[in-house]
Order: C-alpha cells, then sequence, then structure tokens
C-alpha cells in the first residue's frame, strides 16, 4: 500500500471515530431528560378506626365574645397533630367541617405570644409565636351524619361549653320546626292548628312539616309545674319547605315569671343550585319569499 493510501485512511478512521464519538454526546445532550418517578397519588382519605366517629360539624356561637374592633377568635377542629380551621358565626349553621375523629371532638384556638430576642447582630427585635391551645371539648355521639355544635361562653367563667345537636335531614327536614327546651318548664306549641309539647330538657318535633311557602298562626307557652302560666310568642309567621329553624327556650331561675324566660330561634336555609340557563334552540331561517313570474318569464 502506499504511503498516502495508508495516511488517508489512517486520517479517515480517526475522522469517523471523532464524528461518531461527537455524535453520541449530541444525542445525550439532545435525549430528554429520565422522566422521574410518578408522583404518588394523593393520600386518601384517612378511614375512621374502631370507636371513632364520621360526621359533618357546623359551629356556631350562642353569643360571640367580646372582642376588639376588627379582631376575632380563630378556631379550628383538631386530631392528632392536623388542624381544620374554621369560622363560627352567631345563631347560624354555616359550612361544614367533615371530621373523622374520637367521639369527643377537640376544638382549638390561635394563641399569639409576643418575645423579645437579639438579632445575629445583637440588636433587640419582636417575634410573634403562634401556636393552637384547647379552647373546647364536645362529645358527638356515634350515628349522626351532620352535627351542629353550638359554643356557649359560662357565665362569669373563662370556658366555653360545647353542646352538640343532631341536624340530619333525615330526622330534622327542611319545611320542619323543632323546639329545644332548656328550661325546667313544659313548652307548649300551636303551630297552625296542630299543638305539640317539649317536656323540661327535652326537644319536640313539629308534627306539620312544609311543602310549601305558608302562613301559619304560631304560639308559645310554658307551663310551670305549680300551675302558672306564660305565654311567649303568639303571632303569625312564615314558613316554607326551603328553610328549617331550632327554637330554643332558655330560664333564668330567680326572676318573675315574666322575665324568666328567653327565646331564640335558628333558621337554617337550604341553599339551592340555581338551574342553568338553557341555550335558546337557534331559529330555523325562514324560507325566502319565492317571487310571482312576471309575464315576461311565462
Amino acid at each position: 500500500m502506499k504511503p498516502r493510501f495508508f495516511l488517508a485512511g489512517i486520517l479517515f478512521l480517526a475522522t469517523s471515530l471523532s464524528l461518531a464519538a461527537l455524535d453520541k454526546e449530541t444525542a445525550k445532550k439532545e435525549d430528554p431528560q429520565p422522566k422521574p418517578a410518578a408522583e404518588k397519588e394523593s393520600k386518601r382519605p384517612r378511614r375512621a378506626a374502631p370507636g371513632e366517629v364520621t360526621c359533618s360539624l357546623h359551629v356556631t356561637w350562642w353569643d360571640e365574645p367580646p372582642m376588639a374592633e376588627g379582631e376575632h377568635l380563630e378556631l379550628a377542629i383538631q386530631v392528632d397533630k392536623t388542624t381544620k380551621p374554621f369560622m363560627a358565626g352567631q345563631m347560624q349553621i354555616g359550612p361544614a367541617v367533615e371530621y373523622i375523629g374520637p367521639g369527643a371532638v377537640t376544638i382549638v384556638r390561635k394563641s399569639k405570644t409576643t418575645v423579645e430576642e437579639l438579632d445575629k447582630k445583637g440588636k433587640p427585635v419582636t417575634r410573634t409565636i403562634e401556636d393552637w391551645v384547647p379552647f373546647a371539648t364536645c362529645v358527638i355521639p356515634a350515628g349522626q351524619p351532620e352535627v351542629l355544635v353550638l359554643l356557649m361562653l359560662v357565665p362569669g367563667k373563662p370556658q366555653v361549653m360545647a353542646k352538640a345537636f343532631d341536624i340530619n335531614p333525615e330526622n330534622f327536614p327542611f319545611g320542619s320546626f323543632h323546639i329545644l327546651n332548656f328550661s325546667k318548664a313544659r313548652v307548649g306549641c300551636s303551630l297552625g292548628g296542630k299543638v305539640f309539647f317539649a317536656e323540661p330538657g327535652q326537644r319536640a318535633k313539629s308534627p306539620v312539616v312544609m311543602t310549601q311557602r305558608q302562613v301559619v298562626n304560631f304560639r308559645l307557652a310554658v307551663f310551670e309545674t305549680g300551675g302558672a302560666q306564660r305565654r311567649l310568642y303568639s303571632t303569625p309567621i312564615i314558613l316554607d319547605e326551603r328553610t328549617r329553624r331550632l327554637y330554643f327556650v332558655t330560664e333564668y331561675p330567680g326572676n318573675e315569671i315574666e322575665q324568666r324566660y328567653d327565646t331564640r330561634t335558628l333558621v337554617d336555609y337550604r341553599h339551592v343550585q340555581p338551574a342553568a340557563a338553557e341555550e335558546p334552540t337557534p331559529e330555523k331561517p325562514e324560507p325566502k319569499g319565492t317571487k310571482a313570474p312576471t309575464k315576461a318569464e311565462k
């Protein structure tokens, strides 16, 4: 083999190897990055353990605690180390908090503590530490899928009492009227001509469940053990199938019968989703009018 052909072969081989290496390096750069492992699916909802309850909680205040203007208590439901904040209005059934946990529900409030400390340069700074601290406990009976939790301040004490009430629509349907008698007297109610009674410390259901908007005569009175009676209400009211009412009767012992009893009403409104507006059916274009043939066309 002639030297020049041998040299040309060597150069050709070297060039081929260099191009192959370059192509391989380029392919590495152009190849997409290896796909990351598929992200784990979001955690499934926690299942209730034996002895735990599952329900929707609606928390409200009997009387909101006095606070400085612009301030409010930040509350949450706590299960283990997980907290679910919620907003509590006054005497209203607000948004639900889905709950799975022990039968004794723990309600906590946010605590803010201000501390003074030195920064890295030795200058004093103020820092706010936030934490959740115990606030109230409420026992939820098993088998109640929807529960109203009523927060009540204990007079003269820095305590809050929480009471649970079953508001499952199967037992408390919209259109109905229930009385919760917190007094020691018997409470009688006449609603639309139907009379029913709530015994002391008991809850009574109205025999009337409205299926349409209607004005009914409403009368309420207490009957004490000694025979004394006190009329609390006597007025026409409007009831319909989209609302349900809880009527609370409380007692302040020691007062004269005229000032001894207090009444409050909690009205829950069923939220009806507005029906989607139907799209108008496009009108068919009218057929073009046919001109009568002229004499020339005949």
